[in-house]
């Protein structure tokens, strides 16, 4: 068991890792976005080259480029669900919890976890999955100028990120069962270091 979890701890920090690279590349995405928009359109403006920028600029600074910041953002936030939910970093609003001793708090994480967690997260892989293929085999898009060619890419982000949820679901509960049976504090040492 506690090789499974170092294995799927490192699956979880690879994830994270990709969470950061999603954020940055957001902000990015943003700066140039806001750049174009603001500096420059006032160039193009000024020097009236309209027709240059249309035919070789004209995707920096439009509809497609603020459809990628949400792409981005959804890449960040729901592959982000898992690796939280590893560091026990969701909002919890329990004023009760935080009094129990940790054998207790290790018994709700592990029953809440296989009764609400990893049931309704198979729903969204479910019920995710099907919403991804429908857009997928429609090759569905906006339809907007300057859009995004297809919304599939995006609406696959669902179910694996779900999917994603539920391996860190599980390694919660073997680490709420090694703490149970006593074994988890051995592996501290190794499965926190990985985390920082």
């Amino acid at each position: 068991m506690k090789s499974t979890l170092r294995f799927l701890n490192k699956i979880i920090d690879a994830v994270g890792w990709i969470c950061v690279i999603a954020l940055l590349l957001m902000i990015v995405n943003v700066f140039i976005d806001v750049f174009v928009r603001y500096v420059v359109i006032d160039v193009v403006k000024y020097f009236d080259i309209y027709l240059w920028y249309d035919k070789h600029f004209s995707w920096l600074g439009g509809i497609g480029m603020q459809e990628l910041e949400w792409h981005w953002f959804s890449i960040m936030f729901l592959m982000g669900l898992g690796y939280t939910l590893r560091e026990n970093g969701h909002v919890r609003v329990d004023v009760v919890y935080d009094t129990f001793a940790e054998r207790k708090k290790s018994w709700i994480n592990l029953i809440g976890a296989v009764i609400f967690a990893i049931p309704f997260c198979l729903l969204v892989v479910y019920y995710g999955w099907d919403f991804f293929l429908e857009s997928f085999n429609n090759q569905e898009n906006k339809g907007d100028p300057g859009s995004l060619p297809r919304l599939w890419p995006v609406k696959l982000i669902i179910p694996v990120s779900f999917a994603f949820l539920i391996l860190s679901a599980i390694a919660v509960m073997i680490k709420e069962y090694l703490t149970l049976t006593g074994q988890h504090d051995d592996l501290d040492s190794n499965t926190e270091g990985a985390a920082k």
